[in-house]
């Protein structure tokens, strides 16, 4: 567990100048606060820079360059940071995708205020929501955006709004050590299979739309807003990086190696689209 020092720094560095009270409105705040300072990024999959997920080193990375990571890295992150504000937290094995997909590939988090309460905070679902959910059956709106939870099997499933990428994710009831997502996080950040390697992805959500960053495309959805950009060059990614992700300089070696490599998902995206529209369609 960090010392008390580096938590005050952490809430600091969310914009929190005080610890707030572990009740629904103290976790509302720090949810929404740390979600919307830090970006849900895919750069230590595509900077070939996997390391165990240890909390300590994870927020010493949060506070030096402003990133957060992906979902075992971010929530890794939130949890440690509720746990030093004595939240009762839990974690559980989750899987975003269709219903019955398979395997792990989501770190859920569960938080219990002193009231006896339970939600579902997640930092690293990119279109998630900014302030938690409860975690009873029901349908949860926040602003515009529409979240849906229920029970499935052993479990929950958290259903996506209409603007989001996924359709959702479920998680089991039995909490896991921190242990239980080694594999997981190894293969999500090494396998060429994984998609965390295979496409530069940056996502925040915001209070009417999700901010997102996929290879060279620049994208805001939301009920008010469908914008997309295609960043010219590294400049543009380093620019992107930092103006609107919060994301400290790389440093022009690292830039380098992830323009090249998001220049070449773009490319091959283009041209299987490209592809695809010259088939000739089925009779």
């Amino acid at each position: 567990m960090p010392d008390a020092a580096t938590i005050d720094e952490l809430l600091r560095r969310i914009g929190l100048d005080a610890r707030p009270a572990p009740d629904a409105d103290g976790l509302r705040a720090v949810h929404r606060a740390f979600v919307a300072s830090l970006a849900y990024d895919g750069l230590t999959a595509q900077l070939g820079e996997h390391a165990p997920l240890d909390p300590d080193a994870l927020i010493a990375r949060t506070l030096a360059t402003g990133r957060g990571g992906y979902c075992f890295e971010i929530n890794t992150i939130l949890l440690t940071l509720l746990e030093a504000l004595d939240f009762g937290m839990e974690r559980r094995e989750g899987v975003v995708g269709e219903r019955g997909a398979s395997p792990t590939n989501h770190l859920a988090l569960v938080a219990t205020t002193r009231e006896g309460d339970s939600y579902i905070c997640d930092a690293g679902w990119g279109e998630g929501p900014l302030e938690p959910l409860a975690l009873r059956p029901g349908a949860h709106a926040q602003g515009p955006f529409t979240w849906t939870v229920g029970r499935d099997g052993d479990g929950w499933w958290v259903g996506q709004h209409a603007w989001g990428s996924s359709p959702g994710f479920r998680f089991g009831d039995a909490p896991v050590e921190l242990s239980a997502f080694a594999q997981h996080h190894a293969r999500l950040a090494t396998s060429p299979d994984s998609s965390f390697v295979q496409t530069l992805v940056v996502q925040q959500p915001h209070a009417d739309h999700v901010v997102t960053l996929r290879a060279r495309t620049l994208s805001r959805k939301g009920p008010e807003i469908d914008e997309r950009t295609v960043l010219e060059d590294e400049a543009a990614l380093a620019g992107t990086l930092q103006g609107v992700f919060g994301i400290a300089p790389l440093g022009p070696e690292r830039t380098a190696r992830l323009w090249a490599g998001a220049r070449a998902q773009h490319d091959a995206f283009v041209s299987a689209r490209e592809a695809a529209h010259r088939r000739p369609a089925s009779a």
